[in-house]
């Protein structure tokens, strides 16, 4: 059995999948899963009209819910590095996980990133996109490294867009392409048989936190 630990957020509708299909894999252990401290959710999805809880959902699963205000203290990584993952799966966290943190799985770290690496790192990328009328999308899986979203790439799909979609509609276009993505690489996770290739930091492009707005008005932003 391969041991994986994922990390989410504990509203995340984007992580919601990967709970469900890691916990419930025949030839996968997930060893637990790591969430934000209670009372912290991501603002992506405040106003969803089907709010899901992962810490909720993953205790109804039999998993390990690990909740820390800070993933990178020496006691949060030993708790870690106890659970002896071979890998972790990270899927809209939005810590910073360090050095020390990124040695813990046996094999690898690998983030599941809903947008066109090496454009678009960083936070929402639906959001930017759709403010820059975006012609063309993808979604990718990053091997993590220090940098935010610099490592070398794991797999990746495009997607054309029209330059006209809404933050929402770029969202759920871009998920639904990472999920199956994710379905794609983790056979190849489980026995081992992935590859890598560099990304061209040259065309990197890299967006902070959409600007203050309801997050209803930021999911139909249409410029």
């Amino acid at each position: 059995m391969t041991r994986i630990v994922l990390f989410t957020e504990t509203n995340s509708v984007f992580g919601d999948y990967f709970l469900t299909r890691l916990a419930c894999h025949p030839e996968v252990t997930l060893a637990a899963v790591t969430l934000r401290e209670p009372g912290v959710l991501c603002d992506y999805y405040l106003d969803e009209p089907d709010p899901v809880d992962l810490a909720e959902k993953a205790t109804q699963l039999g998993v390990q819910v690990l909740r820390p205000s800070d993933v990178n203290t020496q006691e949060f990584v030993s708790i870690v590095e106890d659970l002896a993952p071979d890998y972790f799966v990270v899927a809209n966290y939005q810590l910073r996980l360090g050095r020390r943190l990124l040695e813990a799985p046996r094999c690898d770290a690998i983030n599941f990133h809903p947008g066109p690496l090496p454009r678009y790192a960083g936070l929402a990328p639906f959001y930017w996109m759709a403010e820059r009328h975006e012609t063309e999308g993808g979604v990718s899986a990053v091997r993590m490294t220090i940098g935010l979203g610099e490592g070398p790439l794991v797999a990746q799909q495009r997607l054309s867009l029209t330059g006209t979609e809404t933050a929402k509609e770029i969202r759920d276009s871009h998920f639904a392409a990472s999920w199956t993505l994710f379905d794609l690489v983790l056979p190849t996770l489980l026995d081992r048989t992935y590859r890598t290739w560099e990304q061209d930091l040259s065309r990197r492009t890299y967006f902070g936190h959409p600007p203050i707005r309801a997050p209803r008005a930021a999911m139909e932003f249409h410029p």
